[in-house]
């Protein structure tokens, strides 16, 4: 090399000391350019022969051929923190042969996960057959033969890829003669090449190979390299007005699929060997092979970089294991919805790359059966330089369908049950209950149409479909499940306890089970939900006293239960008659010496302490008393015959006093109360029972004055 250099030194001093051909001046010029920007990369080069270099579209993979161990074989470097590792021998491919093969001419795909090489491996069509390996992880597969028609009974080799994996450009031996006549003399005897390239068909064959056109071949070509923008093609030539052997031209496809006239690379070409060439998807600098041993990089001049692309890349794998996974990518134009190329990623890793060009918009939709599907958009208009895209991405095998489950009139969670079956099927796959608040996520094998039924004691069943039997693009489905609860009709009458008349009143209807009030005119008809309890409390402000009872509607949703139905202070009645049931409330108009049993005033066991239940009764009696600011009542407490007359009479006198207190506590003047305890004096049943028993112990309302 440091002659090669100190000969054309001293053409450069030359030229500029007389008038020398313009051919000369360029080599001189040339030569300038080689001398600043091109250098060897030390840590790929040996004492032997290092050849054909190839690089990923990242530009952190490269694959060369080297002799290095006695025999042309294949090696693997990386690029790391900046720095080539040292090559690391192919064992897949170099020991797949014997020693006599010659392995050579490697070209890794774009995305890093194939490699193309040509070898003499016993049992091809011919001399030299094109091959390929796939990468399993950070090693490389068993290669496996090309086939026909690429390979033949001739010579094929030097293979190069597109990006989109749909052509295959390669050599194969040029029996033609040459038709320069002083190259046929240098070339007598030797072997010249010619380019070729094959198209992948639709059912995934390669198709015939075609022959470049002219000029792109003429007499001897070597090494096509076809660029990462699937439209630049750089290649070795040996032809007329050459620097000498071969050298690098660069050609391009135009928009309508002509080839231009090959340009040479005069910032690399010299007169020793230049070929070999590949550039990243970055395209700002080129790798050769210079003088047929070492391996050099070389910055491109501007004017003469590739159409500037864009990297996507990533894993695919599956979501729920984070396992890699092979799938087909498929890139087409946003706009025009016409396809540009499907590609493969590499199961083992589910590594991929897609290479873009700059100032477009692009969908790319990831699929594999039996998962979901994924879809991409990349809007590269506004891009003007290169840059990498990193987009992991994660498919599923089954789909999550989130539901929220809720009441349709409250709009509360409803814990219900879900079963799950196959459309059309009877056997379950799910059977299950979701959380208190009402969400529950079924996960779901794809492929099928699914059954979701909804349940719930005294609710209407939802059912509905979930079809994951097609394309599905996105795992997560969420469906608000709206349940309506079976209701019977109430019809509520409100009437003088004394006449029976109908007097004007209002209604107020609590569900115990749930957060739902209703509020109704008296002597209307509502609809209440099966198997509810609710409190009832009927008001008037006509002179009236207040009422209120527990009913349940019961499950079988024929009737309605009432715990005061036969009690025959508690002016309440329930009917059905075989229709709508009724409920009668009966309201004690406010005069002198008129009783109102107050309903649920509990005390604990032999104690005057108010149990929690009684303030829904005495909250009752607070807003009577409020709005009758001239009402005086006695607060008559009575109890059942157990203990002695003595004990239950000192006791309801103390729980007599108790409620008074509580009336106070609420803002109710003390002197519109008198507190009096009658023990067991005055039973309104015999004490015979416990049911009767419970009945005498009560606390009663008497109106002293209005």
């Amino acid at each position: 090399m440091k002659y090669i250099i100190t000969v054309f030194a001293v053409l450069v001093s030359w030229v500029a000391q007389s008038q020398m051909p313009d051919t000369l001046k360029t080599y001189a010029d040339s030569l300038k350019y080689f001398k600043t920007t091109a250098k060897p990369i030390d840590a790929l080069n040996s004492a032997q022969i290092e050849y054909a270099p190839s690089i990923s579209a990242d530009g952190r993979t490269m694959i060369i051929e080297s002799n290095r161990r006695g025999r042309y074989q294949l090696f693997d470097s990386r690029l790391v923190d900046g720095q080539w590792s040292d090559p690391a021998p192919i064992d897949a491919v170099n020991n797949f042969g014997d020693s006599t093969d010659l392995i050579g001419g490697p070209s890794i795909s774009f995305d890093g996960n194939t490699l193309f090489f040509f070898a003499s491996f016993r049992g091809g069509f011919g001399g030299e057959d094109i091959y390929y390996s796939t990468r399993d992880g950070n090693a490389w597969t068993e290669p496996v033969n090309i086939g026909e028609p690429i390979n033949s009974n001739g010579y094929e080799g030097f293979p190069s890829i597109s990006a989109d994996g749909k052509t295959l450009y390669f050599v194969r031996q040029n029996y033609n003669p040459i038709q320069d006549k002083e190259l046929a003399k240098i070339w007598e005897n030797k072997a010249c090449f010619s380019l070729y390239l094959s198209k992948k068909q639709p059912d995934g064959n390669w198709g015939q190979p075609e022959l470049l056109p002219y000029p792109i071949n003429q007499d001897c070509e070597k090494a096509p390299r076809i660029m990462a923008d699937n439209k630049t093609l750089i290649f070795a030539s040996n032809r007329l007005g050459g620097k000498g052997s071969f050298d690098l031209y660069q050609t391009h496809l135009t928009e309508i699929g002509d080839w231009v006239p090959p340009v040479a690379l005069e910032f690399i070409n010299s007169p020793l060997p230049d070929q070999f060439s590949s550039i990243t998807a970055q395209g700002d600098l080129l790798y050769y092979v210079h003088d047929a041993k070492d391996i050099y990089s070389v910055e491109i001049p501007y004017q003469l970089r590739q159409f500037k692309n864009i990297i996507i890349q990533g894993f695919i794998t599956d979501g729920s294991s984070d396992e890699g996974i092979g799938a087909e990518i498929i890139v087409s134009d946003a706009f025009t919805s016409g396809e540009i190329m499907t590609i493969n990623n590499n199961p083992s890793d589910g590594r991929y790359t897609v290479v873009l060009a700059v100032g477009g918009n692009y969908n790319i939709e990831i699929k594999k059966d039996g998962y979901t599907s994924k879809s991409l958009f990349f809007d590269l208009t506004e891009e003007d330089e290169y840059k990498e895209i990193d987009q992991d991405i994660q498919l599923y095998k089954s789909a999550n369908l989130d539901l929220n489950i809720y009441d349709g009139d409250l709009f509360e969670p409803v814990q219900a049950n879900i079963k799950v079956k196959e459309q059309g099927g009877s056997q379950l796959l799910q059977d299950i209950e979701n959380d208190p608040n009402g969400r529950i996520t079924l996960n779901l094998p794809l492929g099928k149409v699914y059954e979701i039924i909804v349940d719930k004691d005294n609710f209407e069943s939802e059912l509905f479909t979930l079809d994951v039997s097609q394309l599905v693009v996105y795992p997560d489905f969420i469906r608000d499940v709206e349940m309506l609860p079976n209701k019977r009709d109430v019809q509520i009458n409100v009437a003088d306890l004394v006449n029976n008349g109908k007097i004007r009143s209002r209604v107020r209807i609590r569900n115990r089970n749930r957060d739902e009030v209703i509020d109704v005119e008296g002597n209307e008809t509502v609809a209440l939900r099966i198997g509810d309890r609710y409190e009832i409390e009927a008001t008037s402000d006509q002179g009236y006293a207040f009422n209120s009872t527990v009913i349940d509607m019961d499950p079988d949703g024929t009737k309605i239960t009432s715990g005061d139905a036969d009690d025959p202070m508690g002016g309440v009645s329930v009917s059905a008659n075989g229709g709508t049931p009724s409920l009668q409330l009966k309201l004690q108009p406010l005069v002198p010496g008129a009783n109102l049993t107050l309903k649920e005033i509990l005390f604990e066991s032999n104690s005057d302490q108010l149990n929690e239940v009684s303030y829904s009764e005495l909250q009752r009696v607070i807003g009577l008393m409020q709005q009758n600011p001239n009402l005086n009542v006695e607060i008559a407490a009575h109890t059942d015959d157990v203990g002695s007359a003595a004990y239950n009479a000192a006791l309801s006198n103390r729980r007599a006093e108790s409620v008074v207190k509580f009336l106070i506590e609420n803002k109710i003047p003390q002197d519109r109360f008198v507190a009096k305890g009658y023990g067991e004096s005055q039973p309104i049943v015999p004490n015979d029972s416990e049911e009767n028993k419970a009945k005498n112990r009560r606390v009663v309302l008497k109106i002293l004055g209005i």
